[in-house]
């Protein structure tokens, strides 16, 4: 428990630095599943990402979490599933015992474990990201990917979704969109774009899902020049397909995870 309490502090204050540009304030969040069991730590609401102590993540139970998303996929986000919601939070504590608010985003994460298999959800408010999930255009520049490590490490389709208000609504979206994404595609999404807000990445590892969101910011980055350029030239998609399942490609990704384990 406590290498997990470290481990997400230290990507809290990598991913909090002025320097990165992937938070301020209290924006942005992390989560990781507890191995061998059924519940995970997310950030405590209101925490600064940059200023993060080991006494700022609270346990939830996954089960429970994942159970309201399948309520609100049947019946739409009542009232009664709101506050449901909301206790559910508010019942949330650290591993000291200490009673504290998980943060109204938590269900991203619960969706990256229940539905992606992923142990580590990192969310982030990249400038560079948001500024294109808030054009008018944000689907079309997320249509497909723009150099060949965004294919690889990012995955050749990136899933690009509608603003949703933070909290179940949010977190409704972020379960219906990977639903989709899955039956249409095979496979999890490797970044999700939520329009008007931010970027979503996951691994096995945390250092694989900064360094996810570090290629994704990359991309947007580079978006955001062929925009002013004349428009985006995607890599054709038969083309990021076949880079980003390449033997050589998917060896090199299993050996950096496997780097970032030991």
């Amino acid at each position: 428990m406590s290498n997990l309490v470290t481990q997400l502090t230290e990507l809290a204050k990598i991913t909090g630095a002025p320097e990165a540009d992937l938070t301020i304030v209290a924006e942005g969040n992390i989560a990781v599943l507890e191995p061998g069991t059924n519940r995970f730590l997310v950030k405590a609401s209101g925490v600064v990402m940059g200023k993060a102590t080991i006494d700022d993540w609270v346990y939830l139970d996954l089960a429970k979490c994942a159970q309201v998303l399948v309520d609100a996929n049947k019946q739409g986000v009542t009232k009664k599933l709101d506050k449901a919601f909301d206790a559910i939070l508010k019942e949330s504590k650290t591993p000291n015992g200490i009673v504290k608010k998980a943060s109204i985003e938590t269900m991203v994460h619960v969706v990256a474990f229940d539905l992606m298999g992923a142990t580590w959800s990192l969310h982030t408010h990249p400038t560079p990201v948001v500024a294109l999930a808030a054009s008018k255009d944000a689907a079309k520049h997320y249509s497909g990917t723009v150099f060949p490590d965004e294919a690889v490490v990012c995955g050749p389709v990136p899933l690009f979704l509608p603003y949703e208000s933070p909290g179940l609504s949010l977190g409704l979206g972020v379960y219906q969109g990977v639903m989709k994404y899955q039956d249409k595609h095979g496979r999890s999404p490797g970044q999700i774009i939520l329009g008007n807000h931010g970027l979503c990445t996951f691994g096995s590892v945390s250092s694989e899902a900064l360094s996810t969101t570090q290629i994704a910011v990359k991309a947007a980055k580079i978006r955001v020049g062929a925009l002013s350029s004349g428009g985006i030239n995607f890599i054709p998609k038969k083309a990021a397909q076949a880079i980003a399942f390449r033997p050589d490609e998917i060896l090199r990704r299993k050996m950096l995870s496997e780097q970032k384990k030991s």
